[in-house]
């Protein structure tokens, strides 16, 4: 294959996943913002998170590293610009990093073997944790320097990204896990 239709494919495909991000960023806005499932963890959290994360992982797998970060990092700008992105919106790039983070960990660890189905499990889970430990860590270091957050929003945004991205992450990757042997033929 020629590198301009590489370059057209990977264009392509990112395109694909960044309309399926802005699809579950609107689905996840259709739900009410007080349908919530403990503390600030929402529905529209949870399915959004968890569909964020699926398309994630899934073109992390089917069109590389570099795809699924730029995904990653469009789709916390989009949350931001749709309006269900955090109430600060200092916390969007530190969001886009943790997708970033995600994306990097769980393509290299599957590497040119992903089509084994233990391995892409076992690096799915240890993506998602990683992704939130680094969302529980960094969002409240951020949340202390910024000056004029209210002491309500730095709590409520320090639970709200700490476990559940944990819970997002590990359903979107279930999710993909199940998907992407589906697509196995598409890859790269």
């Amino acid at each position: 294959m020629s590198q301009s239709s590489s370059t057209v494919r990977w264009i392509a495909r990112t395109a694909m996943g960044i309309a399926l991000i802005i699809v579950a960023q609107l689905l996840g806005k259709a739900f009410p913002a007080g349908a919530v499932i403990a503390g600030p963890f929402s529905v529209n959290q949870l399915i959004t998170g968890s569909l964020v994360n699926c398309v994630l992982f899934v073109f992390a797998a089917v069109s590389g590293i570099g795809s699924g970060v730029t995904i990653g990092v469009v789709s916390a700008m989009l949350a931001q610009f749709i309006g269900i992105g955090p109430a600060v919106a200092a916390v969007s790039p530190v969001v886009a990093v943790g997708n970033a983070v995600l994306v990097a960990c769980y393509g290299l660890m599957i590497g040119k073997g992903g089509e084994n189905g233990a391995r892409r499990w076992i690096a799915m889970a240890i993506a998602a944790i990683i992704k939130c430990a680094f969302l529980w860590i960094a969002v409240p270091a951020l949340l202390g320097v910024l000056s004029g957050v209210k002491p309500q929003q730095v709590q409520m945004l320090s639970v709200m990204f700490s476990w559940p991205q944990g819970c997002t992450a590990l359903i979107g990757g279930t999710l993909a896990s199940l998907i992407i042997p589906r697509l196995g033929k598409l890859k790269k």
